[in-house]
């Protein structure tokens, strides 16, 4: 069996320009496509065990394979180029999976069972413990920002690797609340999160280093050639 190159995709006379055309239109595809999977990775990621992990590996591989088509004209790349736009796009991922993380934190924050005494008496009042929900989204967000400037994502971040612990105050009710992945755990798993999906990326554009696709199948009438 042999490994041959077959005819390249683009044409070998193709300007640089072009081809890094294709390179940083095969990114932002990337890019915008694992922006709309954070929304979910950044829960799965909560998952027992940090077993959500395993999922920013998948989607850099799913994504990669997409965005692998809109790459291929951009062939032959070095592999300093393919690793540094991997890196780009896994950063920009990261962040984005940071912001939607800080949304989902501040929205579940006071969530049962938390203030269930608060709770059980919005619901008979009016029917709903929303309320206090918003509540304590609202306090939260405040606390970041007073104990954690700026607040917003980059307190989020702050505020996790600090403690992860905060005493919030609704309504004259004090409650201790917490996240599981804290302190350096938290920093550690992100970090992993972010080489996870790059090497997903990676495996999926490295075949753009060959001037064109790679085949195992032989042509006809071409000699099988037995590797030891």
């Amino acid at each position: 069996m042999s490994n041959r190159p077959l005819q390249p995709e683009s044409p070998p006379s193709a300007s640089l320009a072009a081809r890094l055309k294709s390179w940083w239109l095969a990114l932002g595809v990337a890019f915008c496509l694992l922006a709309g999977l954070d929304w979910l990775l950044a829960r799965l990621v909560w998952l027992p065990l940090y077993c959500g992990l395993f999922f920013f590996l998948v989607a850099g591989l799913l994504v990669g394979g997409v965005c692998f088509r809109l790459a291929r004209a951009a062939r032959p790349m070095t592999k300093v180029r393919i690793a540094g736009g991997v890196l780009f796009v896994a950063f920009m991922s990261t962040a984005v999976t940071i912001f939607w993380e800080y949304q989902y934190i501040a929205g579940s924050i006071g969530g049962p069972p938390e203030f269930a005494a608060l709770r059980n008496k919005a619901v008979r009042e009016a029917g709903s413990s929303a309320r206090i929900d918003n509540l304590a989204t609202e306090q939260f967000k405040q606390q970041l920002v007073n104990d954690f400037s700026p607040g917003g994502p980059l307190g989020y971040v702050r505020w996790t690797i600090a403690s992860g612990e905060m005493k919030l105050e609704v309504e004259s009710v004090t409650e201790n609340v917490s996240i599981d992945h804290r302190g350096f755990a938290w920093l550690i798993r992100t970090i992993a999160a972010l080489i996870l999906t790059a090497v997903g990326l990676w495996l999926s554009f490295e075949a753009l280093q060959s001037p064109g696709p790679v085949s195992n199948v032989l042509a006809p009438g071409e000699e099988y050639e037995e590797i030891d």
